[in-house]
């Protein structure tokens, strides 16, 4: 009897399998929506990361990386609500215009270290002294004598990075900026990552081979309000009494 009743009990079960199975497979799927998106401003693989975790068990989303054209299929509310997150998302970059200014401070007019003779140092420019960013670090640093070397103005999108060389003939100084454009209420501000190196080529063995080598600066990550100047960094010179001053502006173009 017991030996029935177990039988009995597993039959009902395989039955309850078999008919939750055929009811599953009669389920009628919704209607789709099917969509393409051609994106302008963003990677296609960026945006289809974005959405996945958006659809539903109906939907597929297929991406064209060398198109940057993105398919959507899934029910109609979803599709109609991942093609509004893609125009917030498909927008121009902010472009962000920076003045860039690499000045040299020292305690005179000698010439030491290989870099500072590569520099042509004259008497210390009397407009520039009168700067109230240097007058500041004047009183910070100590240097009698401050002349711009150069300037450079860099004209880069949001989250892109740009490379510009400063310096001028005999002295290769290369300058890469990678800003993260940060809005708020009050004012606007820019994350940005910097780096300035010198760059050297050399012949060295025999026969001379010429190989290239740099040297980094400054190095640095900091914040840029709009509009402001900023002292980026010092690079000191022969042993302290020269020094590389890298001072730099931006501001949002709207």
């Amino acid at each position: 009897m017991k030996k029935s009743l177990a039988t009995f009990l597993v039959f009902f079960l395989v039955i309850g399998l078999v008919l939750n199975l055929y009811a599953s497979g009669q389920e009628k799927k919704p209607d789709l929506k099917k969509a393409f998106v051609k994106l302008r401003y963003v990677e296609a693989e960026e945006v289809h990361k974005v959405l996945r975790s958006f659809k539903s068990p109906y939907g597929r989303i297929t991406s064209n990386d060398d198109l940057n054209i993105i398919t959507i299929q899934d029910i109609p509310e979803i599709v109609d609500n991942m093609l509004l997150l893609i125009k917030e998302i498909d927008v121009k970059p902010v472009e962000l215009l920076f003045t860039v200014d690499l000045i040299l401070g020292s305690m005179g007019l000698e010439e030491v270290s290989e870099l500072a003779k590569l520099i042509k140092e004259k008497p210390s420019d009397k407009k520039l002294e009168s700067d109230p960013v240097i007058k500041e670090l004047k009183s910070v640093l100590g240097y009698k004598h401050y002349n711009k070397i150069d300037s450079s103005f860099m004209r880069i999108q949001d989250n892109r990075y740009s490379d510009q060389k400063l310096g001028g003939p005999g002295l290769d100084l290369r300058l890469r900026l990678v800003p993260r454009y940060v809005r708020e209420e009050k004012e606007d501000s820019v994350q940005l990552e910097l780096r300035l190196t010198q760059h050297i080529s050399e012949w060295e063995g025999q026969p001379p081979v010429k190989k290239e080598k740099s040297i980094t600066l400054i190095r640095t990550t900091l914040t840029v309000k709009s509009g402001e100047k900023t002292v980026v960094g010092v690079s000191k010179l022969d042993g302290g009494d020269k020094a590389l001053i890298l001072i730099i502006s931006g501001k949002v173009i709207k």
